[in-house]
Protein backbone atom coordinates (compact mmCIF):
# COMPACT_ATOMS: atom_id res chain seq x y z
CA UNK A 1 0.00 0.00 0.00
CA UNK A 2 1.01 3.65 -0.42
CA UNK A 3 1.82 5.70 2.68
CA UNK A 4 3.68 8.89 3.59
CA UNK A 5 6.56 7.59 5.69
CA UNK A 6 9.40 9.10 7.73
CA UNK A 7 12.33 6.65 7.60
CA UNK A 8 15.24 8.76 8.91
CA UNK A 9 15.65 11.54 11.48
CA UNK A 10 15.23 14.98 9.99
CA UNK A 11 13.27 13.82 6.95
CA UNK A 12 10.03 15.57 5.99
CA UNK A 13 8.48 12.28 4.85
CA UNK A 14 7.82 10.83 1.41
CA UNK A 15 5.26 8.67 -0.38
CA UNK A 16 6.36 5.04 -0.42
CA UNK A 17 5.05 1.54 -0.98
CA UNK A 18 4.95 -0.40 2.30
CA UNK A 19 3.39 -3.61 3.58
CA UNK A 20 -0.26 -3.45 4.59
CA UNK A 21 -0.71 -3.78 8.37
CA UNK A 22 -2.71 -6.69 9.76
CA UNK A 23 -5.23 -6.21 12.58
CA UNK A 24 -4.85 -7.92 15.93
CA UNK A 25 -7.82 -9.68 17.47
CA UNK A 26 -9.28 -6.46 18.95
CA UNK A 27 -8.24 -4.20 16.07
CA UNK A 28 -9.81 -2.85 12.88
CA UNK A 29 -8.21 -2.52 9.45
CA UNK A 30 -9.52 0.67 7.82
CA UNK A 31 -9.33 1.68 4.18
CA UNK A 32 -8.58 5.38 4.53
CA UNK A 33 -10.67 7.73 2.39
CA UNK A 34 -9.56 11.05 3.86
CA UNK A 35 -7.09 12.23 6.51
CA UNK A 36 -7.09 15.45 8.51
CA UNK A 37 -4.02 17.66 8.92
CA UNK A 38 -3.15 18.86 12.45
CA UNK A 39 -0.16 20.73 13.91
CA UNK A 40 0.62 17.63 16.00
CA UNK A 41 1.41 15.81 12.74
CA UNK A 42 4.42 17.99 11.93
CA UNK A 43 5.31 18.61 15.57
CA UNK A 44 5.62 14.88 16.30
CA UNK A 45 7.74 14.50 13.16
CA UNK A 46 10.00 17.45 13.96
CA UNK A 47 10.60 16.43 17.59
CA UNK A 48 12.45 13.39 16.32
CA UNK A 49 11.48 11.16 19.26
CA UNK A 50 9.27 8.58 17.50
CA UNK A 51 10.55 5.11 16.65
CA UNK A 52 11.45 4.83 12.96
CA UNK A 53 9.99 4.30 10.46
CA UNK A 54 6.49 5.72 10.99
CA UNK A 55 3.53 6.84 8.91
CA UNK A 56 2.57 10.49 9.23
CA UNK A 57 -0.86 11.76 10.29
CA UNK A 58 -3.46 10.50 12.73
CA UNK A 59 -7.01 11.73 11.94
CA UNK A 60 -8.92 9.67 9.38
CA UNK A 61 -12.26 8.84 7.85
CA UNK A 62 -12.57 5.54 6.07
CA UNK A 63 -14.27 2.20 5.61
CA UNK A 64 -13.85 -0.94 7.73
CA UNK A 65 -11.91 -3.38 5.57
CA UNK A 66 -11.20 -6.25 7.98
CA UNK A 67 -11.81 -7.07 11.64
CA UNK A 68 -9.87 -8.83 14.33
CA UNK A 69 -11.48 -12.00 15.65
CA UNK A 70 -12.75 -10.38 18.87
CA UNK A 71 -14.13 -7.13 17.43
CA UNK A 72 -17.90 -6.90 17.96
CA UNK A 73 -18.91 -3.24 17.63
CA UNK A 74 -18.14 -2.72 13.93
CA UNK A 75 -18.80 -4.51 10.65
CA UNK A 76 -16.96 -4.65 7.35
CA UNK A 77 -18.12 -1.91 5.01
CA UNK A 78 -19.09 0.54 7.77
CA UNK A 79 -17.76 4.09 7.58
CA UNK A 80 -15.78 5.15 10.64
CA UNK A 81 -13.64 8.09 11.77
CA UNK A 82 -11.07 8.37 14.48
CA UNK A 83 -7.47 8.86 15.53
CA UNK A 84 -4.76 6.43 14.40
CA UNK A 85 -1.83 7.62 16.51
CA UNK A 86 0.11 4.38 16.32
CA UNK A 87 -0.22 3.36 12.66
CA UNK A 88 -0.74 6.80 11.08
CA UNK A 89 -3.40 8.11 8.70
CA UNK A 90 -1.54 9.37 5.62
CA UNK A 91 -1.87 5.96 4.04
CA UNK A 92 -4.24 3.82 2.02
CA UNK A 93 -4.89 1.65 5.10
CA UNK A 94 -4.47 2.02 8.84
CA UNK A 95 -5.14 0.05 12.03
CA UNK A 96 -7.10 1.24 15.09
CA UNK A 97 -8.27 -0.47 18.28
CA UNK A 98 -11.98 -1.20 18.65
CA UNK A 99 -12.09 0.79 21.91
CA UNK A 100 -9.38 3.15 23.18
CA UNK A 101 -9.11 6.53 24.87
CA UNK A 102 -5.77 7.02 23.14
CA UNK A 103 -7.17 6.21 19.70
CA UNK A 104 -10.96 6.67 19.77
CA UNK A 105 -13.19 5.71 16.82
CA UNK A 106 -16.88 5.99 15.95
CA UNK A 107 -19.25 5.29 13.07
CA UNK A 108 -19.86 8.11 10.60
CA UNK A 109 -23.54 8.98 10.08
CA UNK A 110 -24.82 9.00 6.50
CA UNK A 111 -25.30 12.76 6.60
CA UNK A 112 -21.63 13.54 7.32
CA UNK A 113 -19.14 13.54 4.44
CA UNK A 114 -15.72 11.91 4.53
CA UNK A 115 -13.73 15.16 4.39
CA UNK A 116 -15.74 16.69 7.23
CA UNK A 117 -15.37 13.52 9.30
CA UNK A 118 -11.60 13.37 8.74
CA UNK A 119 -11.22 16.99 9.87
CA UNK A 120 -13.06 16.48 13.15
CA UNK A 121 -11.27 14.15 15.59
CA UNK A 122 -8.16 15.79 17.08
CA UNK A 123 -9.15 19.44 16.69
CA UNK A 124 -12.79 18.84 17.59
CA UNK A 125 -12.05 16.75 20.67
CA UNK A 126 -9.41 19.26 21.83
CA UNK A 127 -11.92 22.10 21.51
CA UNK A 128 -14.60 20.09 23.30
CA UNK A 129 -12.28 19.05 26.13
CA UNK A 130 -10.97 22.60 26.56
CA UNK A 131 -14.45 24.08 26.82
CA UNK A 132 -15.53 21.39 29.28
CA UNK A 133 -12.55 22.07 31.54
CA UNK A 134 -13.22 25.81 31.32
CA UNK A 135 -16.88 25.21 32.21
CA UNK A 136 -18.07 27.27 29.28
CA UNK A 137 -21.82 27.74 29.26
CA UNK A 138 -24.50 30.36 28.88
CA UNK A 139 -23.15 33.80 29.73
CA UNK A 140 -19.48 32.74 30.06
CA UNK A 141 -17.08 35.37 28.74
CA UNK A 142 -14.51 33.32 26.84
CA UNK A 143 -11.34 34.51 25.11
CA UNK A 144 -10.08 32.21 22.34
CA UNK A 145 -6.53 33.04 21.33
CA UNK A 146 -6.09 31.50 17.87
CA UNK A 147 -9.78 31.64 17.02
CA UNK A 148 -9.63 30.79 13.31
CA UNK A 149 -7.41 27.70 13.26
CA UNK A 150 -8.61 24.11 13.46
CA UNK A 151 -9.16 23.91 17.23
CA UNK A 152 -10.14 27.56 17.56
CA UNK A 153 -12.74 27.38 14.83
CA UNK A 154 -14.46 24.43 16.49
CA UNK A 155 -14.17 25.98 19.97
CA UNK A 156 -15.77 29.25 18.87
CA UNK A 157 -18.72 27.46 17.29
CA UNK A 158 -19.32 25.11 20.22
CA UNK A 159 -19.06 28.01 22.69
CA UNK A 160 -21.46 30.03 20.54
CA UNK A 161 -23.87 27.08 20.59
CA UNK A 162 -23.66 27.17 24.39
CA UNK A 163 -24.57 30.91 24.40
CA UNK A 164 -21.18 32.09 25.64
CA UNK A 165 -19.82 35.58 24.90
CA UNK A 166 -16.74 35.04 22.74
CA UNK A 167 -13.69 37.22 22.21
CA UNK A 168 -11.68 35.90 19.28
CA UNK A 169 -8.02 36.74 18.69
CA UNK A 170 -6.56 36.16 15.22
CA UNK A 171 -4.87 37.91 12.28
CA UNK A 172 -6.65 41.00 10.99
CA UNK A 173 -7.26 39.33 7.64
CA UNK A 174 -9.36 36.66 9.38
CA UNK A 175 -11.96 38.93 10.97
CA UNK A 176 -14.80 38.09 8.59
CA UNK A 177 -14.14 34.36 9.01
CA UNK A 178 -14.01 34.69 12.81
CA UNK A 179 -17.27 36.60 12.98
CA UNK A 180 -18.92 34.04 10.71
CA UNK A 181 -17.88 31.34 13.20
CA UNK A 182 -19.62 33.22 16.02
CA UNK A 183 -17.08 35.60 17.59
CA UNK A 184 -18.73 38.55 19.35
CA UNK A 185 -15.61 40.71 19.75
CA UNK A 186 -12.68 40.38 17.36
CA UNK A 187 -9.13 41.44 18.27
CA UNK A 188 -6.42 41.50 15.61
CA UNK A 189 -3.08 40.59 17.17
CA UNK A 190 -1.16 42.16 14.28
CA UNK A 191 -2.76 45.63 14.45
CA UNK A 192 -3.63 46.18 18.11
CA UNK A 193 -2.50 45.35 21.62
CA UNK A 194 -4.57 42.32 22.57
CA UNK A 195 -4.36 42.85 26.32
CA UNK A 196 -5.22 46.56 26.11
CA UNK A 197 -8.14 45.96 23.74
CA UNK A 198 -9.69 43.20 25.85
CA UNK A 199 -9.12 45.05 29.12
CA UNK A 200 -10.84 48.14 27.74
CA UNK A 201 -13.91 46.12 26.76
CA UNK A 202 -13.93 43.88 29.89
CA UNK A 203 -12.51 45.88 32.82
CA UNK A 204 -13.82 43.34 35.35
CA UNK A 205 -11.96 40.54 33.57
CA UNK A 206 -13.01 37.53 31.52
CA UNK A 207 -14.14 34.17 32.89
CA UNK A 208 -12.07 31.83 30.76
CA UNK A 209 -9.21 31.69 28.26
CA UNK A 210 -8.58 28.97 25.69
CA UNK A 211 -5.08 29.70 24.41
CA UNK A 212 -3.88 27.76 21.38
CA UNK A 213 -0.82 29.80 20.43
CA UNK A 214 0.93 31.67 23.27
CA UNK A 215 4.26 30.72 24.81
CA UNK A 216 4.67 30.81 28.60
CA UNK A 217 5.43 34.53 28.82
CA UNK A 218 2.66 35.46 26.42
CA UNK A 219 0.18 33.39 28.39
CA UNK A 220 1.17 35.09 31.66
CA UNK A 221 0.49 38.45 30.05
CA UNK A 222 -2.96 37.32 28.99
CA UNK A 223 -3.57 36.08 32.54
CA UNK A 224 -3.97 39.72 33.55
CA UNK A 225 -7.29 39.68 31.71
CA UNK A 226 -8.77 36.87 33.84
CA UNK A 227 -10.62 37.67 37.05
CA UNK A 228 -9.92 35.81 40.29
CA UNK A 229 -11.60 32.44 40.13
CA UNK A 230 -11.29 32.31 36.35
CA UNK A 231 -9.82 29.46 34.33
CA UNK A 232 -7.13 29.11 31.64
CA UNK A 233 -6.32 26.28 29.23
CA UNK A 234 -3.21 26.00 27.09
CA UNK A 235 -3.12 23.32 24.40
CA UNK A 236 0.62 23.69 23.75
CA UNK A 237 2.02 23.19 27.25
CA UNK A 238 2.59 26.86 28.12
CA UNK A 239 0.84 26.93 31.50
CA UNK A 240 2.66 27.24 34.84
CA UNK A 241 -0.17 26.04 37.09
CA UNK A 242 1.50 27.22 40.32
CA UNK A 243 2.08 30.72 38.93
CA UNK A 244 -1.58 30.99 37.97
CA UNK A 245 -2.76 29.50 41.27
CA UNK A 246 -0.91 32.23 43.15
CA UNK A 247 -3.12 34.69 41.26
CA UNK A 248 -6.27 32.69 42.09
CA UNK A 249 -6.67 31.38 38.55
CA UNK A 250 -7.06 27.68 37.73
CA UNK A 251 -4.90 26.68 34.75
CA UNK A 252 -4.04 23.48 32.94
CA UNK A 253 -1.97 22.17 30.06
CA UNK A 254 -4.54 20.15 28.15
CA UNK A 255 -3.49 16.76 26.76
CA UNK A 256 -6.51 15.64 24.78
CA UNK A 257 -5.99 11.86 24.95
CA UNK A 258 -5.98 12.10 28.75
CA UNK A 259 -9.46 13.65 28.83
CA UNK A 260 -12.88 12.02 29.01
CA UNK A 261 -13.75 13.68 25.71
CA UNK A 262 -11.16 11.56 23.90
CA UNK A 263 -13.61 8.72 23.44
CA UNK A 264 -16.33 7.23 21.28
CA UNK A 265 -18.79 9.43 23.20
CA UNK A 266 -16.74 12.55 22.48
CA UNK A 267 -16.69 11.80 18.76
CA UNK A 268 -20.44 11.14 18.84
CA UNK A 269 -20.99 14.54 20.48
CA UNK A 270 -19.11 16.25 17.64
CA UNK A 271 -20.95 14.26 14.97
CA UNK A 272 -24.32 15.13 16.50
CA UNK A 273 -23.42 18.83 16.41
CA UNK A 274 -22.48 18.50 12.74
CA UNK A 275 -25.62 16.54 11.94
CA UNK A 276 -27.73 19.18 13.68
CA UNK A 277 -25.99 21.95 11.68
CA UNK A 278 -24.76 23.48 14.93
CA UNK A 279 -21.11 22.85 14.02
CA UNK A 280 -19.65 23.52 10.59
CA UNK A 281 -16.38 21.97 9.45
CA UNK A 282 -14.46 24.73 7.70
CA UNK A 283 -12.25 23.00 5.15
CA UNK A 284 -9.63 25.35 3.77
CA UNK A 285 -8.49 22.96 1.04
CA UNK A 286 -8.17 19.33 0.02
CA UNK A 287 -4.91 17.83 -1.26
CA UNK A 288 -4.06 14.38 -2.63
CA UNK A 289 -1.95 11.94 -0.63
CA UNK A 290 1.04 12.76 -2.84
CA UNK A 291 0.97 16.35 -1.49
CA UNK A 292 0.71 15.46 2.20
CA UNK A 293 4.15 16.85 3.08
CA UNK A 294 3.32 20.14 1.36
CA UNK A 295 0.09 20.24 3.36
CA UNK A 296 2.08 19.85 6.59
CA UNK A 297 4.36 22.70 5.52
CA UNK A 298 1.31 24.89 4.98
CA UNK A 299 -0.05 23.97 8.38
CA UNK A 300 3.32 24.76 9.96
CA UNK A 301 3.30 28.26 8.48
CA UNK A 302 0.10 28.91 10.43
CA UNK A 303 -1.63 30.74 7.62
CA UNK A 304 -4.66 28.47 7.22
CA UNK A 305 -8.16 29.33 8.43
CA UNK A 306 -9.93 26.05 9.10
CA UNK A 307 -8.70 22.61 8.19
CA UNK A 308 -6.63 20.99 5.44
CA UNK A 309 -7.75 17.50 4.40
CA UNK A 310 -5.77 14.85 2.52
CA UNK A 311 -7.84 12.81 0.07
CA UNK A 312 -6.71 9.20 -0.11
CA UNK A 313 -9.27 6.83 -1.62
Amino acid sequence: MKAVVVEHRGEAGSLKEIAMPQPGEREILVRVVAAGVNPIDWKSRDRGDRPLPFVLGQDFAGVVSALGARVSKYREGERILGIARTHGAYAEYTIVPEESQYEPVAKIPDGVGDADAAALPTAGLTALAGLEWLRVGQGTTLLVNGATGGVGGFAVQIAHDRAARIIGVAHSGSEAFARDLGVDQFVAYDTEDVVAAVKAAHPAGVDAVLDLVSDAEGLKRIAGLVHAGGRVVSTIGATDADWFAARKIDAVNLVVFKTLQSSHAGLRTLLELVEGQRLRVAIAEERPLSEAVEALDESKRGSVNGKIVITVG
